[in-house]
């Protein structure tokens, strides 16, 4: 790839980043205010101006939900399986063989994403996604810490897209000062005066933009360079993506994701001011307008308001009326105003998934009503579900994968995550609940076999081992816990030989029982006989 290409697209997808900048930071202002302060990112909205609080409680607690949904802390989020072609080139036997081989696989990478920073930078991230796109980098480490995550802030990156909507260009911009762009790049390619500058004025600050392109062949190219200068400092090639960079809603023809915060953002703006006037409305209730005569004895500007205050007057009465006197305007229907500020807040936590029960005065809420609520919000989040789960973990992993093999903690990359080969499963209480409706309906199909055909009859209209594999897969059992086609061999030998056992245990019983009776009947027998 040429680098004055490379650098021409990276400048055309930083202009048609610019239109979202302003709808973006209005976002953040009114739901994640005082984002970065005193940092790199432009003043928005001070914190002084807000008077509502319900957007940045319901976008934290948004960010932790969908992280609980997708991502739960110290579980394994993902499993290794056959894809599609492979499994009708090697059958339904090998499909057992080779997904028992990808998840052994699975669980050599899986204590990587235990380590702490994969949490965090997720939940960061999921901030992120609340407004509409979030970014997650793996970074490769040394062998003592060989990989970690890190969230990057989206106002820091612009990307590009192919006809289909896929990313296939990332730009990441930051500010850096002049000596640490030498020092982490040191055999970099710096034109002379840049590196007569990183001597004399190491602490000087510049644009440092890195880039990753697809390539149209295969795999990512990394470029490092600083816009002012005509060639990159460095270029790396991976065989993965290296970062992931989600959407949470997208339409059609766009670039970058909507997510609830621009959903709401109406309301919230509307809250916010409802809430200003509400409160204005209150202090002049309380305060009250005040009216003097001009020329008098009584000078506003330096009376002072409080208790035992003595304020010098001409007059408290009269027919001209008094000095000083309280001039109460129409006052507002406090009741109605928080009506309304009630009806907007409740709009703002439905439109960001905030299901939290409030305190309820009255009848306390039926099982069936928290049960819709949270129907609701899953019904709601399967639009993005799909999306998050193909654009975050089939990325991260085949990164982190690449990660592990290049520093000697994978003994071999023997796959391909490409979806045809080798697929990732997302294991998550998200996924859990869609394939729970899924199972129920062969739950069902099951008992009405059993009620119109008789329970003996069911093995004759439902293959129950294919069916018990298909539920554990859904349920997101455990590989290991399920036993072989050798193992399941053995336990039904073991189940037969304690039938057996349990059927000579009760035949010796009832021996036994008998045993007098005989003994008794033998000793009579030649009796019998003489007679």
């Amino acid at each position: 790839m040429q680098f004055s290409a490379i650098k021409t697209r990276s400048d055309k997808i930083w202009s048609k980043r610019a239109p979202w900048d302003a709808l973006y930071r209005e976002a953040y202002d009114f739901a994640v205010p005082m984002r970065r302060p005193g940092g790199d990112s432009s003043q928005g909205l001070p914190p002084s101006k807000l008077f509502d609080m319900t957007a940045p409680m319901s976008a934290m607690f948004f960010a932790g939900n969908l992280q609980r949904d997708l991502f739960p802390s110290g579980q394994p989020t993902f499993t290794l399986e056959t894809g599609p072609v492979a499994a009708m080139a090697i059958g339904a036997e090998g499909v057992k063989v080779y997904d028992r081989f990808l998840h052994s696989t699975a669980k050599l990478i899986h204590p990587f994403f235990l380590a702490g920073d994969w949490d965090t930078a997720i939940h960061e991230m999921c901030i992120d996604l609340a407004v509409g796109t979030g970014a997650i980098i793996p970074l490769k480490g040394n062998r003592d810490n060989p990989v970690h995550f890190a969230c990057i802030p989206f106002d820091q990156l612009a990307i590009g897209v192919d006809a289909w909507g896929r990313v296939v260009h990332v730009s990441w911009k930051q500010i850096f000062e002049i000596g640490q762009i030498v020092e982490n790049w040191p055999n970099g390619t710096y034109p002379e005066d840049f590196k007569n500058k990183a001597k004399s004025s190491p602490t000087d600050e510049i644009e440092l933009r890195q880039d990753f392109v697809k390539d149209p062949q295969r795999g990512w190219h990394f470029f490092a360079f600083i816009p002012a200068h005509h060639q990159h400092i460095t270029h790396e090639r991976y065989r993965t993506q290296p970062i992931a960079v989600p959407r949470y809603y997208r339409v059609p023809g766009e670039a970058y994701g909507r997510g609830v915060i621009l959903t709401a953002l109406p309301s919230i703006k509307t809250l916010n001011k409802a809430q200003e006037l509400a409160l204005k409305s209150a202090a002049i209730n309380m305060l009250g307008i005040w009216g003097y005569r001009a020329g008098g004895t009584f000078n506003p500007d330096t009376v002072r308001v409080g208790p035992g205050e003595f304020w010098p007057m001409q007059s408290t009465g009269g027919i001209l009326g008094p000095d000083v006197q309280r001039i109460d305007p129409a006052s507002g229907r406090m009741d109605i105003a928080k009506l309304i500020i009630g009806d907007m807040q409740e709009q703002v936590k439905n439109a960001m998934f905030d299901t939290r029960l409030p305190d309820y005065q009255g009848t306390p809420r039926s099982a069936s009503e928290i049960a819709g609520r949270l129907r609701q919000k899953a019904d709601v989040h399967i639009g993005a579900f799909g999306r998050l789960v193909r654009e975050i973990m089939p990325v991260v992993v085949p990164r982190v994968a690449e990660i592990l093999y290049d520093l000697g903690f994978l003994p071999q990359m023997p796959f391909t995550i490409d979806e045809l080969l080798v697929s990732i499963k997302v294991q998550s209480p998200m996924a859990a609940a869609l394939n729970a409706d899924r199972l129920a309906s062969i739950a069902n199909y099951i008992e009405f076999v059993g009620a119109v055909a008789g329970p003996e009859s069911v093995e004759l209209y439902a293959n129950i081992d294919k069916m018990l594999e298909r539920v554990g897969d859904g349920l997101q059992i455990d590989k290991e816990l399920i036993p072989t086609e050798g193992e399941r061999a053995q336990i039904e030998q073991r189940i037969q030989q304690r039938k057996a056992a349990q059927i000579a245990e009760m035949f010796g019983a009832k021996m036994a029982e008998q045993a007098p009776q005989a003994m008794m009947q033998a000793a009579m027998q030649p009796q019998r006989q003489a007679a």
